[in-house]
């Protein structure tokens, strides 16, 4: 290894994984360093490090540390930096659900900085916490990566199995991110599309043993992700029930699950009805203020908005509702009744 007199070495192995291939080199660059002046930094986006003993550690002056997903203003502050942008621009290319929506070029009297962080929103749904999704691959290779992650798992309840603890050996840890859990860690799907992923293939009982386990998570963000993933894996197979005070119940309707952009006109068919009619749908920003499903059926003139919540305190924002409304108005659709839920965690 090439050495300056009187300068301290300093080397990074970056992308390790638990491979023979990594660990030999790992091995071959760790013996030759002077364990006085020099240092060796691991960076690895495995969630599972397998067991450590700490007396090796300690032996041989090994530190562990943790690096959180990263998080939307994570990823804004990044991309303020124009030299790096310009090199991952190329990468920021999810696109809106255009089976739901028109083709609207509405981006074009942004500014640059609005375009940039809408780029960043709806890659986000896919890439989550992984900046190595998020900066180094296109979004259809994200996709395939999360799909085949998923579909190598032969039995599917193991997906909420690998969430509990962080200290697993396995081959699938880019379908999980972590983030901090009262005064440890915990692993959870490293992106809302993740979690989609999840919802097709889990049973509700299956999800509903992840929920049960994040109730004590304190960590609103987590929980409410896994309260929407379990709305959206019950919706989809039958009708739910709704209990409200005084006895009062009401019923949501069966449904397939869309993607939507809110800020795009509905498609229009050729049969007069409207794109994403009688589906639900789920904005494509991860952080959609006001609801975070909508389902609307023409011919009824109805639509019905879900805001899921773990708390008791709800956001109700007018413009996101009418942002809504106003475009399936002008899809041709008469509005006759609109209906608002507050569904909060029993």
């Amino acid at each position: 290894m090439p050495r300056v007199a009187s300068k301290k070495l300093f080397i990074c192995l970056d992308g390790f994984r638990a491979t023979t291939a990594h660990d030999d080199f790992f091995q071959r660059v760790f013996a030759l360093l002077d364990k006085e002046n020099e240092r060796l930094v691991v960076c690895s986006s495995m969630d599972t490090l397998g067991k450590r003993n700490l007396e090796d550690d300690d032996h041989d002056n090994i530190q562990v540390f943790f690096m959180y997903s990263w998080t939307q203003p994570d990823y804004l502050a990044a991309i303020a930096d124009q030299a790096f942008c310009d090199k991952i621009v190329s990468k920021l290319d999810a696109m809106s659900a255009f089976e739901v929506n028109e083709d609207d070029d509405f981006e074009a009297e942004w500014s640059e900085e609005d375009k940039k962080k809408h780029a960043v929103d709806l890659k986000f749904y896919y890439v989550g916490g992984s900046c190595r999704f998020m900066f180094q691959y296109p979004t259809n290779r994200v996709v395939e990566i999360l799909e085949t992650a998923v579909e190598s798992v032969h039995n599917k309840s193991d997906l909420v199995k690998y969430c509990r603890g962080n200290l697993h050996n396995d081959a699938i840890n880019r379908l999980y991110g972590m983030q901090r859990q009262g005064t440890g860690n915990g692993r959870f799907p490293v992106s809302s599309y993740a979690a989609y992923l999840f919802a097709n293939e889990c049973d509700e009982e299956t999800i509903s043993q992840l929920e049960t386990r994040l109730n004590a998570s304190n960590n609103p963000s987590v929980d409410g992700h896994l309260f929407e993933w379990l709305f959206v894996a019950a919706v989809r197979k039958r009708a739910v029930k709704l209990f409200g005070d005084h006895g009062i119940e009401e019923v949501l309707p069966q449904a397939n699950v869309l993607r939507f952009d809110p800020k795009k006109r509905f498609r229009a068919l050729r049969d007069g009805k409207i794109g994403g009619d009688r589906s639900w749908l789920q904005p494509t920003a991860w952080n959609q203020g006001g609801y975070d499903a909508v389902y609307f059926d023409k011919d009824e003139g109805k639509a019905i908005f879900v805001q899921l919540t773990r708390s008791d305190k709800h956001d109700f924002k007018m413009r996101f509702f009418s942002e809504v409304l106003l475009k399936l108005k002008t899809a041709k659709m008469e509005i006759k009744q609109v209906l608002i839920y507050f569904v909060v965690k029993p």
